[in-house]
């Protein structure tokens, strides 16, 4: 076969997708393919420059991109294989086969039966080969079980699949862990089972669930075969194995390979590398388009499957009967008239898949590489990790209407020259409060319960929340206990100064650090931000009570959200201080020496905000007296040095400014940002970041 390709003319192949999964299957592949002359790597495309240039790098690939739909304009490019979501697939699946280039894509293959059906129509009317990856597991076995039933067929199937992915939401734009992964379990049944079933009863889903993880199916064909399929998703263990059964013979596929049993006689084949099943589709892939035979993974022949899994994936129960004629909803359809500049991709791919679906996606590298404007980009979404925008690229996209930043803070994006421009620029405020709110919360009950210090007394061999009996608690004691008489000699301020110079933490924290709830308890808020309000809206539903003090809010704003507006002074005289405002040069060290005298013994004191807003030395002192608590996660020289002796009062709660970090938490700052701008150029109000907000925020 190989020789037979090898003596035309070598296609010259475009990939779309530089991932984990691209790098780690399909690539190594494909260059093994170039090595044979079966295919030349032209082009490399992936909007995360930093993974096309890798992947140009290692692979062999001549050029690279972050424009896939200019790519797909090339004349010189034959084949295009997409590697990502079901959405990828289906834009630039279509948009590479109305250019005239043959398609590979992954599963899933597109967002829907209807979506497959149309890939297969564009392919079939334009004379193009267009085929996905899916039974590549086991292909080798599967063909030689095919064989061995003949004409005949099996008579009854089980096909088993599952895979531990408990507590994952489905990806790859999937509608569920079914078209996610055991899309090509199901597939492989349809596939031996020569065709669709004529009637299926299948469930859905476990009790309680949102989105269906688990799911089975009793199928019967026209002749009477039978199968059953399973498919589980939050199992222990990755699962498959297929059972086929005829008249007096069983043939069983899993990764031990191939085993018939027929009787007394039974017969094993070892399966080959998984690998091996890739390099077939991909060698088939390419005999196809030299006109060999008809690929067995051609999309036509796949999209069937993706019906029946979304007969199954509605827990339906009744004949199969295959639409005709339907169409592709408008929302799985891409205009190439309007395209949005993305930078350091990250966490965007899904949002932008699910709301975003209509626009063409480039990187700066296309935008630079452009020797006019680009009038078409209408919007830019800037990812975690990405800087401002240079002046010469923002100097090509005069059709720039809104720009998302994915963080909290758009101090480092340059945010006065776009709103000079008129530009709308969001940011993912609620993702970042919702987050910041939560671990504000913990610590405001752990640090009323005085748990912090009860951890740190556990883990030194005592107990409770007072320091600890004997030796180590005899020097506050005999100081508790001579201080009287110490005053009346006037020597207590000089050995409160020697006291505190040696880090020490005076002896007056008995009654202070008696743990207390947080119901009931005054919250003073130090700003109005969204922080503050999310917080405030957790308080309030741990019935407490609450204080604003803020230089901007309106009173409207907070009387609507439950809480009171007071000044200064008396949110400093609360249990719980939290800070929430930004840092300017007006708000550096705005708690100093005498706002922090302020503080009520037994007070806690929370900055999740910016470390500077208090004034470090005043801090250290008023910490050194022992009647409060600190929590603090942000500092004004981060990190604190090694020797900060605020790593060793026993009255401070010390993070690494991670109260607004997880995982979870940049996942829906990609969503909320990528929403905004979707509802903006919706023409739907959205309330983007002002110049007067702008000079409140660090």
């Amino acid at each position: 076969m190989s020789s037979e390709i090898s003596s035309r003319n070598t296609l010259r192949g475009l990939v779309i997708g530089a991932g984990p999964a691209a790098v780690e299957m399909h690539l190594p592949v494909l260059a093994s393919l170039r090595d044979l002359g079966l295919v030349k790597l032209a082009l490399i495309c992936d909007l995360q420059q930093e993974r096309a240039t890798a992947a140009r790098r290692k692979f062999g690939f001549a050029e690279e991109t972050g424009d896939g739909i200019a790519a797909l304009a090339r004349a010189d490019i034959d084949v295009v294989y997409v590697f990502g979501s079901a959405q990828l697939h289906f834009e630039y699946g279509l948009a590479a086969l109305h250019a005239g280039k043959h398609l590979f894509v992954e599963k899933p293959i597109a967002p829907s039966y209807a979506a497959a059906c149309e890939l297969a129509q564009v392919a079939k009317r334009r004379g193009l080969v267009a085929v996905a990856g899916h039974n590549r597991r086991f292909y080798a076995s599967f063909a030689a079980a095919r064989a061995l039933a003949g004409k005949a067929g099996w008579q009854f199937a089980e096909a088993t699949f599952h895979k531990p992915e408990f507590g994952r939401p489905a990806l790859f734009g999937a509608r569920s862990w079914l078209s996610a992964n055991g899309i090509h379990a199901l597939d492989a049944l349809v596939f031996m089972m020569n065709g669709l079933p004529e009637h299926v009863s299948a469930l859905a889903g476990e009790p309680g669930g949102t989105q269906p993880t688990a799911f089975s199916a009793v199928m019967r064909w026209r002749d009477g075969a039978q199968a059953v399929f399973a498919c589980n998703n939050n199992a222990g263990a990755r699962f498959e194995q297929y059972v086929f059964h005829g008249l007096g013979q069983t043939c069983r596929i899993d990764d031990g390979g191939l085993t018939v049993e027929d009787g007394s006689r039974r017969a094993h084949t070892p399966s080959p590398p998984m690998q091996d099943s890739i390099v077939a589709e991909h060698e088939i892939f390419l005999r196809a388009i030299h006109g060999g035979v008809e690929p067995p993974h051609r999309i036509a022949a796949i999209a069937p499957s993706l019906f029946l899994g979304e007969l199954i994936e509605r827990g339906f129960s009744g004949p199969v009967l295959l639409p005709e004629g339907e169409s592709v909803p408008p929302s799985v359809r891409r205009s190439s008239r309007r395209s949005i500049l993305i930078m350091q991709p990250g966490e965007l791919q899904p949002a932008i898949s699910r709301l975003l679906p209509d626009y063409r996606l480039v990187s700066p590298l296309d935008v630079h590489a452009s020797d006019s404007q680009r009038p078409d980009i209408v919007a830019a979404v800037l990812g975690r990790g990405a800087g401002p925008m240079p002046p010469e690229l923002l100097a090509k996209l005069p059709g720039l209407r809104i720009v998302g930043i994915v963080g909290l803070s758009p101090a480092g994006h340059d945010p006065e020259t776009l709103l000079a421009r008129g530009i709308t620029v969001v940011n993912a405020t609620q993702a970042y409060a919702a987050s910041v709110a939560e671990f504000a919360l913990g610590l405001a009950i752990l640090g009323r319960r005085r748990a912090f210090v009860s951890h740190e007394i556990m883990r030194r061999g005592s107990w409770g929340t007072l320091p600890p009996a004997g030796f180590a608690g005899i020097v506050p004691r005999i100081a508790r206990t001579l201080r009287p008489v110490l005053r009346a000699a006037r020597m207590e301020p000089f050995l409160l100064r020697q006291w505190r110079a040696r880090g020490g933490v005076e002896a007056n924290t008995q009654g202070s650090m008696q743990p207390r709830e947080l119901r009931g308890a005054t919250v003073g808020l130090i700003g109005w931000s969204a922080n503050a309000r999310a917080f405030a809206e957790r308080l309030l539903q741990a019935n407490a009570r609450i204080l604003v003090y803020s230089e901007h809010a309106s009173d409207l704003d907070v009387r609507a959200s439950g809480v009171k507006r007071v000044s200064l002074g008396e949110v400093l005289a609360t249990d719980i201080v939290s800070l929430h405002r930004g840092l300017t040069p007006d708000t550096r060290h705005f708690l100093g020496a005498a706002e922090l005298q302020k503080l009520r013994s037994g007070a806690v004191l929370i900055n999740i905000a910016r470390g500077a807003l208090i004034e470090p030395g005043a801090l250290l002192a008023r910490l050194k007296r022992g009647d409060i608590f600190a929590c603090l996660d942000t500092y004004e020289t981060e990190p604190p040095a090694a020797g900060d002796p605020l790593r060793t009062l026993p009255n401070v709660f010390l993070t690494s400014h991670i109260a607004g970090g997880s995982g979870d938490m940049h996942a829906a700052a990609a969503h909320e940002v990528v929403r905004k701008i979707a509802d903006h150029l919706a023409g739907e109000a959205v309330e983007g970041i002002s110049g007067e907000r702008l000079r409140t925020m660090s």
